[in-house]
């Protein structure tokens, strides 16, 4: 996960070497937030399935640069049968330039077992800007190169890509108890375009316990052949609903 932490010191290093410290050339103050959520979930698509499902969400700022971890783990079985088995890992550090402008460098790796890889590691640079950043609402949008490598499944040879991703991120704090989040991300090569999108509402319950309902909806224009149906297609789409118990600190 140290790739993503690469490009962005890479980029302070050669543009902008001052930056991270404060106005008085103080080392700024450093803050951690974090969450875990562990849920069920109900899936349609390429499988059918009732899974467990964990998410662990961490962000650390230090002045201008703001580190984001993400983990999340999928895990289903219905008669016996495992009917879903996926994780994926992600890392990405952002450095604020000015006035809501930001640079910004990633890298994820995702293990779907159903999904006709094997794997995905993808990294790549970015550019984005905070377009709403208030204490109710932030949106923000963000664009730029990658490169990924994904293993296939015997006979199909591996896929090296080269990428453009777009995200956009809103959250919005509907009331002292209440939260929406939007997260959109789309990507785009010379094989496929990757859409995924998640719609979530968090509802404060007892202390730093919450309620969370989700929908995550991925597209794949052209997802590989696999070998799991008997039927012999993919589909092009999943839809995941969740319900999930957050633990904040």
């Amino acid at each position: 996960m140290l790739l993503g932490r690469y490009c962005v010191a890479f980029v302070l290093t050669a543009f902008l070497p001052h930056t991270v410290l404060a106005a008085d050339g103080k080392i700024p103050p450093r803050t951690w937030v974090a969450e875990l959520a562990i849920g069920g979930s109900l899936a349609t698509g390429n499988t059918e399935r009732k899974a467990l499902d964990f998410d662990g969400k961490a962000r650390y700022r230090a002045g201008r640069i703001e580190d984001r971890y993400k983990l999340t783990a999928e895990l289903g079985r219905e008669d016996g049968v495992t009917t879903a088995q996926r994780w994926v890992a992600g890392y990405e550090s952002n450095l604020d330039i000015q006035d809501g402008l930001y640079v910004l460098g990633f890298t994820q790796y995702e293990d779907d077992r159903f999904s006709g890889f094997q794997s995905e590691i993808e990294a790549g640079l970015g550019v984005g800007y905070r377009v709403l950043d208030t204490a109710a609402v932030t949106l923000s949008f963000d664009a730029g190169p990658g490169y990924r490598i994904g293993r296939v499944r015997a006979p199909t040879p591996d896929e090296k890509q080269l990428f453009v991703r777009g995200t956009a991120l809103l959250d919005w704090q509907m009331s002292d108890s209440a939260k929406l989040s939007d997260e959109l991300s789309i990507s785009w090569d010379d094989e496929r375009t990757k859409v995924e999108n998640t719609l979530s509402v968090t509802s404060k319950l007892i202390g730093s316990l919450a309620a969370r309902a989700s929908v995550n909806v991925r597209h794949n224009t052209r997802p590989p052949p696999v070998a799991v149906r008997a039927a012999g297609s993919v589909k092009k789409t999943d839809t995941i609903s969740k319900i999930a118990l957050v633990y904040s600190f």
